[in-house]
């Protein structure tokens, strides 16, 4: 396979000339770019994606650092990044972190050492020191799902408190005392920000808790299923529920499959909510009740934020509005039969 070297040899040039030749800069003489042309159809070269970025120390793309993408969350924030980026004339760049500290961090450095000129981080496991030391190096760097203080105006994020604080005032109208949650064994901030929610509606209605029927687990479909055994025994250990709020769509679908498995009809029987909003959602049998997380919208703003950024220019960050959307999961048990 030709090299630039080899171009340069034949075109009796320099390696820089090549190129500037290929990356169409006007700093070359007409004899020295015809001889670079000349020598590149002959060798059937094309100038890689490394050494163009190389030349402009500017790659034109935007890199972008998400947790998992086999995570349907997470594949509709690249689509979303990749529109955006494609509009603005950028490429992406994408990288996984897997929910591992070590791994968020290579893929940061990986993303930094291709010279992207605006980066979009979703990493929940780096340390806010190591974070802060990330952001203040890369000037084009926007947070998504976290909020790093200092760097607020270059974070995007919603009212997780809120959003489930919706959640529990819609079931406490509807008569759900009684609430099981399904959240995320992940140690990260918008877990424990949804269960918060739940507890403030909770507690502003004056309902108690039971803690023992908070059961975390791998925000999958796996884990919903896994989650919903375990409430299963509860139950028939006399720890009654009449609904099952869960961390993300994942595992309310999960919860559903295995209740349903085991006999439980939903919602006659048992209520079930979501969160995220994925088209999955709309797929379940009965259709899930979930908040809507405007990802769309966030992944649109990080990319125009960056880019932005890049140009020294600045965009304020908008508020995303948050809702429930009601399907047929939810029973309403303060209806008389």
């Amino acid at each position: 396979m030709a090299t630039i070297r080899d171009v340069a040899q034949i075109a009796n040039v320099s390696v820089a000339t090549v190129s500037r030749v290929l990356n169409g800069s006007s700093k070359v003489s007409d004899k020295a770019r015809e001889a670079v042309l000349k020598a590149q159809k002959e060798l059937d070269f094309v100038l890689n994606a490394n050494a163009r970025a190389l030349a402009h120390q500017d790659s034109e793309t935007i890199g972008v650092v998400v947790s998992d993408l086999s995570d349907p969350y997470f594949g509709l924030m690249v689509k979303y990044c990749e529109n955006a980026a494609r509009q603005s004339g950028n490429s992406l760049i994408v990288t996984q972190g897997f929910h591992d500290e070590q791994r968020e961090i290579m893929a940061i450095d990986n993303l930094i050492s291709r010279n992207c000129r605006g980066m979009i981080v979703h990493a929940l496991r780096i340390d806010d020191e190591k974070l802060s030391h990330y952001m203040q190096k890369v000037p084009t760097m926007i947070l998504i799902n976290r909020t790093l203080k200092g760097f607020e105006e270059r974070c995007l994020n919603i009212d997780n408190v809120s959003g489930y604080y919706l959640v529990g005032q819609e079931l406490i109208k509807k008569g759900h005392k009684k609430i099981a949650f399904v959240g995320s064994s992940h140690t990260i901030a918008d877990a424990a920000e949804r269960l918060e929610g739940l507890k403030k509606a909770l507690l502003e209605n004056d309902i108690k808790m039971d803690e023992s029927l908070i059961v975390l687990r791998e925000p999958y479909l796996e884990g919903g299923f896994d989650a919903a055994s375990e409430l299963i025994e509860k139950m028939q250990q006399g720890h009654k529920f009449t609904a099952v709020a869960c961390y993300n769509d994942y595992l309310a679908a999960g919860t559903m499959a295995r209740l349903t498995e085991a006999g439980y009809k939903i919602p006659e029987d048992i209520s079930v909510v979501g969160f995220d909003d994925l088209y999955l959602a709309r797929c379940t049998n009965p259709p899930l009740t979930t908040v809507h997380h405007p990802v769309d919208q966030i992944a649109c703003l990080a990319i125009e934020m960056s880019i932005a950024l890049f140009k020294q220019k600045h965009i304020k960050k908008n508020h995303f509005d948050i809702s429930l959307v009601q399907r047929k999961s939810v029973r309403d048990l303060s209806v008389a039969n």
